[in-house]
């Protein structure tokens, strides 16, 4: 009997060492490995994420991580950065973080709520890459509450309410009696005449003067131009009998030659 359990034992043993104990199997090689194990497909995130896996390989260079709207990738997708050129390989870690509630300069959110996907591309040192897809990616951002600005109360100013003045009332003194009008000399220049409202009519002497002698200047002037009109008409008569006497003389000795 003794004999007989050895000979198991011994049958055991080399069975186990022929086939292989489960304990001593080697562990999956983790020098190959591109995958982004959160967010997944259809998380709903909010805030800074953290986005986690495993970027790995034997000839690794860098890898980057890039999102864009929409639930999955397209040839018209709209690829944004998150992280570019990280040089240091990850494993079961933090590949970056990505602030869902950036915003931009005019004061809208960079990453408004909404469906978005993501890819991490791993680069090898030989030029080539290794791309991991995520897709439905939900942003859900709770909206700032707006801070109230706060309102000036306008004064009211009562209403100015016009009065009509009262006129008050004015003494008039009696009207004086009119001093008597001497009675002018018939003919005389430049003395007040009395009209039928009782008024005076001043007639300016001085302007009459000026309006004579300046038609006698006139006058004196047309009578000189026509005197020297006939004074130039004599003097040519003139001229001419004495051309004509020269002529008359000089021609009785032109008929005795």
């Amino acid at each position: 009997m003794p004999g007989r359990k050895w000979l198991i034992l011994i049958l055991a043993l080399s069975l186990v060492l022929l086939t292989g104990s489960p304990l001593r199997a080697a562990p999956l090689t983790q020098d190959n490995v591109v995958v982004i194990t959160y967010p997944t497909s259809g998380t709903t995130v909010s805030g800074v994420v953290q986005i986690l896996g495993t970027v790995t390989h034997p000839n690794f260079d860098r890898y980057s991580i890039y999102y864009a709207p929409g639930p999955a990738a397209t040839a018209t997708s709209q690829w944004q950065p998150v992280v570019l050129d990280v040089r240091q390989q990850v494993v079961n870690g933090v590949l970056a973080q990505w602030d869902t509630t950036a915003i931009a300069e005019d004061g809208s959110p960079l990453i408004p709520n909404g469906v978005y996907h993501m890819v991490l591309i791993r680069y090898r040192q030989d030029g080539a890459t290794d791309s991991f897809f995520v897709n439905n990616i939900i942003v859900q951002n709770e909206a700032a509450t707006p801070t109230p600005t706060p309102t000036e109360e306008v004064p009211v100013f009562p209403t100015p309410v016009s009065e009509t003045p009262t006129p008050a009332p004015v003494e008039t003194s009696p009207a004086p009696t009119p001093a008597p009008t001497p009675t002018p000399r018939p003919g005389a220049v430049g003395t007040p005449t009395p009209t039928a409202g009782g008024g005076r009519i001043r007639i300016d002497t001085s302007q009459m003067t000026g309006a004579f002698l300046r038609g006698a200047r006139i006058t004196l002037l047309l009578f000189g131009l026509w005197g020297l009109y006939l004074l130039g008409k004599a003097l040519f008569r003139y001229y001419l009998r004495s051309r004509r006497r020269q002529e008359w003389a000089s021609s009785p000795r032109r008929w005795q030659r």
